[in-house]
């Protein structure tokens, strides 16, 4: 139903069109659509010149990446400028080389000014004694806005804390690669949140979506952080069987956890089962 399209619905479906090298198909699929959905735009201009390129469409290409450093202000990695195969079309551009340039002083200045966040919202229902939370955790290139849009549904009973990640990757994309690293953020924002507000700690739950999923399951395994419960959607869970010694501690600590996975993920499907 494309009138419920989400976000990442509109990335994983514009993929797929790509996939069966449909290229003009899926550019035009994702251009129509993309005023539908909130999320990150650098992230759409991304797929949209990417795809334009494969469809042998190079001066369109070039001028929407043109749009999306010059006049949106975006910026995307160098290395990923650099090594990727789809825009070596675009290489025989001295334009595409000023861009290059340009989002590689970005890049440098994002990573250099970003810092770990989180957007907490109180409940909407009377003031309680103690306040159950829910800490959801965006996936990779995501933020923590996107991750409100799906865990907006919790805002009248729980205390909603949306962490964002410090990794960033993109223009406003942010992603949980050094677990170590997210381990610590998330204890961090954990314990200024029991600090700041009166929570009941045994009746909190960690939500994660892929990649958010998979930095929840390290920080509960490793005693950064506890929880009475764990939802996951579509977790990514590359390292599942090198952490089945700690699973037990999931059923030491009762917590319980509810998981949802489409049989077609090709990227969490495997793993996911294998924690199941």
């Amino acid at each position: 139903n494309l009138s419920k399209m989400s976000y990442n619905s509109l990335l994983d479906m514009s993929l797929e069109i790509y996939l069966e090298g449909k290229y003009l198909e899926a550019y035009c699929f994702i251009t129509e659509n993309e005023d539908r959905v909130k999320g990150n735009r650098a992230q759409i201009y991304n797929f949209r010149y990417s795809f334009a390129c494969k469809a042998g469409l190079e001066e369109l290409a070039l001028d929407i990446m043109k749009e999306a450093v010059d006049q949106e202000g975006f910026w995307y990695s160098y290395e990923y400028l650099i090594e990727d195969e789809d825009l070596n079309v675009l290489r025989k551009f001295s334009e595409f080389d000023t861009l290059v340039d340009i989002c590689k002083e970005r890049e440098a200045d994002a990573i250099n000014n970003a810092r770990p966040e989180v957007k907490i919202t109180i409940p909407t229902k009377g003031e309680e004694d103690k306040y159950s939370l829910i800490m959801a955790i965006h996936g990779n290139q995501e933020n923590l806005s996107i991750a409100e849009e799906y865990w907006d549904f919790t805002r009248g009973d729980y205390l909603l804390a949306l962490p964002q990640s410090s990794q960033i990757q993109v223009s406003d994309g942010y992603v949980w690669d050094d677990l170590e690293k997210s381990s610590i953020e998330l204890k961090d924002h954990y314990e200024v949140m029991i600090k700041n507000y009166s929570i009941d700690t045994k009746n909190t739950i960690i939500g994660g979506f892929s990649a958010g999923a998979r930095a929840a399951l390290y920080s509960i395994l490793n005693d950064m952080i506890s929880a009475k419960g764990l939802i996951f959607i579509g977790p990514w869970l590359p390292e599942i069987h090198e952490w089945e010694y700690l699973l037990s501690k999931l059923k030491e600590k009762g917590i319980r956890s509810y998981i949802i996975c489409g049989d077609m993920d090709n990227d969490c499907f495997e793993c996911t089962k294998a924690f199941v």
